[in-house]
């Protein structure tokens, strides 16, 4: 009879643990300490065209994410898990929420999460200082929306060393880069590696 139920008993421990998903720690692929830090550096450029010469410098200034201001979320491996959403609450009290598709047997998004880069179509999960992440994996081809595993880590984003990129200068024949410092300061410091 004992050993009937001591049978029973870790039948139902396995059913329960292939229930379950892996407990992984929850993250971003590349660690949660991030590094911000402002890089400039000038530019002269020079364009010839039809109407003459120009000539434009630019000071370009940026500050970028270390080690990367895209990156995989990682998180618990359960098949059925087709999506992850991740809620970042800010320092100042702000928060952000992005979604991406997951792939449950790696247990890792599908594409990279925006950390950093903010534009006019997009805005990062993170800012300066301690983002607290609360993370929810789902499967997203039921209604409503089935929550496998959820829960929580922290990000840091410490502020860098200022670092300067060496003086360039480029010539270009068309007369609009005179104009474009955008442009320009994106191809400048993608040269000089953001100043590294």
């Amino acid at each position: 009879m004992l050993k009937a139920v001591s049978i029973l008993l870790l039948l139902g421990a396995i059913a329960n643990a292939a229930d379950t998903t892996d407990s992984v720690a929850a993250g971003f692929a590349s660690g949660n300490t991030f590094q911000a830090s402002a890089i400039e550096g000038n530019v002269i450029m020079t364009c010839e065209g039809f109407n003459g010469t120009s000539e434009a410098t630019y000071t370009c200034r940026d500050v970028v994410l270390d080690p990367s201001p895209y990156d995989y979320f990682v998180g618990p491996q359960d098949v059925r898990a087709t999506q992850v959403e991740l809620k970042a609450e800010h320092q100042d009290g702000s928060s952000r929420i992005k979604m991406a598709n997951y792939d449950g047997k790696t247990g890792k998004s599908a594409t990279t999460f925006n950390l950093w880069i903010s534009s006019l179509f997009q805005k990062p999960l993170l800012e300066t200082g301690t983002n607290k992440v609360h993370y929810s994996v789902y499967d997203n081809r039921v209604s409503p929306m089935q929550e496998y595993a959820s829960g929580d880590f922290t990000v840091t984003v410490k502020r860098g060393n200022p670092r300067r990129c060496p003086t360039t200068q480029y010539r270009s024949t068309d007369v609009n880069d005179c104009n474009s410092q955008y442009s320009i300061c994106q191809r400048y410091f993608e040269q000089f590696n953001n100043c590294r």
